[in-house]
C-alpha cells in the first residue's frame, strides 16, 4: 500500500485538483485507491460530488476516529465515487480536531495507526489531500505517507512557499527519525504569460530543485474548475481535454517513482 500525501502550507495552489486527478489517473491505471480528505474544508470530496450530502451528515466520521471517540471499524467510512475512487471524506467536525489534539499523546501519528487497520493489500495507493497550512493535521498526513506531492504555483512567492514546505519536512524528519521523500514538485494553475514561463524557469534552475521540479505543468483551463462544479474530475468530466495527458503522465511519474 504506497502512501502520498499531496501538501502545501501555501494556499490556492490546486493541491486538491492535484489530489483529486492523481486518485482517479490512478484508477484508470488499474489500481485500487483511497483518497482521504484531510482538510476541514471538504473539497476534496466537492471534487468527487460528495459534499452536499456527506460535509454536515451528523454520523461517524474522520474527526471522531483522530480523536479517539469513535468504536467503529475505520473502514467503516469508506464511501465510494463515480469515479471508481474509494474516499474517506472530510467532515465539519474536522474544524476541531486541531484544538482538540491540541495536548493530546501521539498526535500527529493519529491517521498513521488509523491506516495500519487497513489490511496492507487493500489499496495499491492511499492519496492524502492536506490542509493549505502548516499544524497537527498537515503534519499526520506526512508522517502517515512519509511521500509527499508538492504542487506549486508560478509565482514569485512560491520559491518562499517552497523554502518553507522543505524546511517543515526536515523538522518532521529530525522530530520523528524518518525520511520524507518528495516525489516531485507539480507547477500548477500555470496562466500562459511570459512571468509565468520565467518563474517556472527560475524554479527549475534552482539549486536542489532541478531534480523535483516536474518537466510539464497543469495549466489554468476553465474545465478544470466547471469539472469540480460538477463533482467530477477531468477524467470524467471532459477527457478530451489538453490537461488529461498531463495528469496521466503526472499518474505514470507517481507510479515509476514508488515502485
Amino acid at each position: 500500500m504506497q502512501r502520498i500525501a499531496i501538501t502545501n502550507q501555501k494556499g490556492g495552489v490546486g493541491k486538491t485538483t492535484i489530489a483529486a486527478h492523481l486518485a482517479a489517473g490512478l484508477v484508470q491505471h488499474g489500481n485500487d485507491v483511497l483518497a482521504i480528505d484531510l482538510d476541514p474544508q471538504g473539497y476534496l470530496m466537492a471534487h468527487y460530488g460528495l459534499r452536499e450530502d456527506l460535509y454536515r451528515a451528523e454520523a461517524d466520521n474522520l474527526a471522531l476516529h483522530l480523536v479517539n471517540e469513535s468504536e467503529n471499524p475505520f473502514e467503516d467510512l469508506v464511501v465510494t465515487t463515480d469515479e471508481g475512487v474509494d474516499l474517506i471524506p472530510s467532515n465539519y467536525d474536522m474544524r476541531g480536531v486541531t484544538d482538540a489534539l491540541h495536548n493530546a499523546r501521539n498526535r500527529e501519528r493519529r491517521l498513521e495507526t488509523l491506516l495500519s487497520d487497513l489490511p496492507e493489500d487493500a489499496y495499491d495507493f492511499v492519496v492524502i489531500d492536506s490542509p493549505p497550512n502548516l499544524g497537527v493535521l498537515t503534519d499526520n498526513a506526512i508522517l502517515a505517507a512519509q511521500r509527499v506531492l508538492v504542487p506549486i504555483q508560478a509565482e514569485d512567492s512560491s520559491l518562499d512557499a517552497l523554502d518553507m514546505a522543505l524546511d517543515e519536512f526536515e523538522e518532521i524528519e529530525s522530530a520523528f527519525g524518518i525520511d520524507v521523500e518528495i516525489l516531485g514538485i507539480v507547477p500548477n494553475l500555470v496562466p500562459r504569460d511570459g512571468i509565468a514561463d520565467s518563474t517556472l524557469e527560475t524554479l527549475r534552475a534552482t539549486d536542489g530543485l532541478q531534480d523535483l521540479v516536474f518537466p510539464y505543468e497543469v495549466r489554468k483551463r476553465a474545465d478544470i474548475k466547471y469539472a469540480m462544479r460538477h463533482g467530477q474530475t477531468l477524467y470524467t468530466y471532459n477527457d478530451g481535454s489538453d490537461m488529461v495527458p498531463v495528469f496521466d503522465q503526472l499518474t505514470s511519474d507517481v507510479e515509476e517513482a514508488v515502485h
